[in-house]
């Protein structure tokens, strides 16, 4: 009909990775035109680990049988994506192009060593990885060449060994986890993961202590530095603005959380960051061993912010259980040392008491505590800097001149280490409470980030700490209970901590849910908690008086008796003070 014009359907993204994942598991070929109705509105919706996977599914169902790249086309659909996509990172389209030319050398080649090497670049940060359609379609490529192969040659991979290794290890199995982790760390080292390879020397020393045997971990830890300055000597400094052969930092790859990520595929250069990178885990097995020699907290407090700083999802890893091993073993008495309160998490708990206005006095005790921690884990730049936070709560809680007097002692020590980040801090201190003075503080804020500390933004643009809506965290650390960033219990009564688990429990399944959380009856909650409703009203009525004296010693606020626990009708975590209730545990 005259004046209708006719469309062709754009395939969605899910249909043709679909499609692609039958074509692999089928052996049938990818032509070049196949992909040109994939629809760009729904490609740029995508995570670059999805697009990630679709152009890998493509390039492999192409190369079927020996038949010929695609790669000019796959290249192209990056291309739109990194072009039109807010979700675009940079960090693995880069590294997925690079697996793709590897790919079709191996085919072009009829190396099944280098489609081995495929498999394993491409299974990085994918815990299901054997699940997928990746090891059986590797397979059925490397049998149409006349390579033979099965899918267990491309699914015993360096990140699923590792993977499996820390979870030996967290059961304690260190006698299975060690092999597996060996395993892995011959596979990191031949395909050139110069930073997991040295992580992995640490799991290696971690295991070792573990096991009771130190002298194991000490040949270990000689073996890592004879590895790391192997690597410094091989690797010419980095001549990019910005060129860094690692990502640090919370790095989401795919359905895992981890702290590193290769930025390329056997990079050539260090920069200064991957050189410190590489021997954050050198010293991080130094001071793990002196701990354990020496039952030194302080040491394994070190070794757990070396370790860990930066790593927002560390608890929520598989090391929190890993490093308890050694506390149980090496520190004493039972809980002695933490292994949840790490440095990053004192410094987010610091900034949470400003909500509560915090005094001055135990403001500044933190920081300086804080500060005396940083500086003998050698993370001396982030020492400086918590400083620099709490002159700024300070300021923001108790005015300018006590704030400016107490930071001025510092700075001829601050300002060889931060001297951009201080310059804005003392322009902030120095400006009037106007709209210069927030320039200067988002400024501040800013330069902060790139430390990789807590999270300061939700906290400081507050117009007026201490008023409005409360929106609380709750958090037991182990047995150490913290309210808003104050530690209301160092041991927990073990009938509050009972209740807490329970409500909190509660809590946090009613938030997942949208929903306001239900009040437990006495009864309900005596028969969960195995505790009489008598001793349970006396748990709740001790507790809301601790933390009326704690916040009292520690606050300008006036804590409600409720604001935490309400007990009528029943019992159940408050929902309007009450924002994030979080468990760490180490048991089960």
């Amino acid at each position: 009909m005259q004046g209708r014009r006719q469309t062709t359907r754009m395939r969605r993204v899910a249909e043709v990775r679909q499609a692609l994942e039958e074509r692999v598991l089928r052996g049938t070929r990818l032509a070049a035109g196949e992909l040109a109705d994939l629809s760009s509105v729904d490609l740029r919706q995508e995570s670059e680990h999805d697009v990630s996977v679709l152009l890998l599914l493509g390039a492999l169902s192409s190369r079927m049988g020996g038949g010929e790249p695609v790669t000019p086309a796959l290249f192209d659909i990056a291309r739109r994506y990194m072009e039109t996509s807010l979700l675009y990172t940079g960090r693995i389209l880069p590294r997925t192009k690079e697996i793709i030319e590897l790919l079709d050398g191996g085919v072009d080649e009829r190396s099944p060593d280098i489609l081995v090497e495929v498999a394993d670049h491409l299974s990085q940060g994918w815990p299901t990885y054997p699940d997928s359609v990746f090891p059986a379609g590797l397979a059925r490529l490397s049998e149409g060449l006349g390579l033979g192969g099965e899918p267990a040659r491309y699914s015993r991979v360096s990140f699923v060994l590792w993977w499996q290794a820390l979870g030996a290890a967290a059961a304690g199995d260190h006698d299975r986890a060690l092999p597996l982790i060996h395993d892995s760390l011959e596979r990191y080292r031949k395909y050139l993961y110069y930073a997991d390879a040295a992580w992995l020397y640490t799991d290696i020393v971690i295991n070792h202590l573990t096991a009771g045997r130190l002298e194991e971990a000490v040949t270990a830890l000689g073996s890592q530095r004879h590895y790391v300055e192997e690597v410094y000597a091989s690797h010419p400094s980095a001549t990019g603005a910005r060129s860094f052969a690692f990502s640090l930092g919370d790095v989401q790859s795919g359905s895992y959380s981890t702290f590193i990520e290769s930025s390329s595929l056997r990079p050539k250069e260090l920069s200064d960051q991957d050189r410190a990178l590489l021997k954050r885990y050198v010293r991080t097995s130094e001071f793990l061993i002196a701990a354990c020699r020496y039952g030194s907290r302080r040491d394994f407090d070190a070794a757990l912010d070396v370790f860990s700083f930066g790593w927002v999802t560390f608890q929520q890893s598989p090391y929190p259980r890993i490093f308890r091993h050694l506390a149980d073993r090496y520190g004493g008495r039972a809980g002695s040392w933490s292994v949840h309160l790490t440095a990053h998490e004192q410094w987010h708990r610091m900034l949470r008491t400003y909500r509560v206005r915090t005094k001055a006095r135990q403001l500044i005790d933190v920081a300086v505590t804080l500060h005396d921690r940083l500086a003998y884990a050698g993370l001396e730049q982030q020492a400086d800097l918590v400083l620099l936070d709490a002159a700024v709560l300070h300021e923001r809680l108790h005015g300018k001149g006590a704030a400016v007097e107490w930071i001025t002692r510092y700075l001829i020590d601050i300002r060889p280490s931060i001297p951009e980040i201080l310059q804005v801090a003392v322009d902030y201190l120095q400006a009037p409470q106007n709209v210069a003075g927030r320039r200067f503080l988002s400024k501040y804020i800013g330069l902060r980030a790139d430390f990789l500390v807590p999270e300061i933004l939700p906290v400081v643009l507050l117009d007026e700490p201490g008023t409005g809506s409360p929106s609380w965290e709750v958090a037991l650390y182990g047995n150490l209970l913290s309210v808003e960033g104050v530690t209301v219990y160092e041991e927990t009564p073990p009938p509050l901590l009972d209740i807490l688990r329970v409500l909190g429990e509660e809590f946090m399944r009613s938030r997942e849910k949208n929903e306001e959380p239900s009040f437990l009856s006495a009864s309900e909650l005596s028969a969960r908690t195995h505790r009489t409703p008598a001793a349970l009203a006396q748990s709740v009525r001790r507790f809301r008086m601790a933390c009326r004296d704690r916040f009292d010693e520690v606050t300008d606020w006036d804590i409600a008796s409720d604001a935490v626990i309400q007990g009528r009708p029943g019992y159940r975590m408050n929902p309007q003070s009450v924002r994030k209730f979080t468990l760490y545990s180490t048991t089960d």
